[in-house]
């Protein structure tokens, strides 16, 4: 179980920080594919999500389809690693439960149901982005999993299951390092 400092800093910023969260993601995803991102002023949160989704899947297929797909995903997962790093050093996060409590509230502001156990085993049961998602996009996209998983855990995420392949969830693990036991 999360420390109760960090559970407390996480319950806020699900409830203050959710549309913020999102369109500072929106906008760290733009960079990484050198694209302005789109006007959000005056979209609820879900239609923020829609807009993400969609525009997340035509950025990754043009990456696909231009040659450029290496150089985007490096981008992606590094300005995720920092994002991870950000949060991490903003939150009290002492141990791998902490960094899984730090996960689930990012991914909850994604409305993707993500939980992960004291092994690093994930699991994601619901996401919000799979129906957008081919599995192509979707495996372009992780690269941004990886990222936000190394920042904030110094962990190493590798899937094995995804629900845009037709699985009844996503599986991945996270290979800690040996850090934060």
């Amino acid at each position: 179980m999360a420390n109760l400092p960090l559970r407390i800093l996480l319950a806020g910023l699900l409830t203050a920080g959710r549309k913020k969260g999102l369109k500072d993601l929106f906008k760290l995803t733009a960079e990484a594919f050198a694209q302005a991102p789109p006007d959000l002023r005056g979209l609820s949160r879900g239609e923020i999500l829609l807009n993400y989704g969609r525009f997340t899947r035509a950025e990754a297929e043009r990456s696909l389809a231009g040659g450029t797909a290496q150089a985007v995903r490096e981008k992606l997962r590094d300005r995720s690693r920092r994002l991870g790093r950000d949060i991490r050093s903003r939150l009290p996060i002492r141990s791998r439960a902490d960094a899984a409590a730090a996960l689930r509230s990012l991914y909850r502001m994604l409305a993707i149901d993500l939980a992960v156990d004291a092994r690093g085993d994930v699991t994601v049961r619901r996401c919000s982005l799979a129906a957008h998602y081919t599995p192509e996009v979707c495996l372009f996209m992780s690269a941004m999993d990886e990222g936000i998983v190394a920042g904030l855990s110094d962990g190493r995420l590798v899937f094995t299951r995804r629900l845009t392949e037709g699985a009844d969830c996503c599986r991945a693990r996270i290979d800690w390092d040996g850090k934060n036991e």
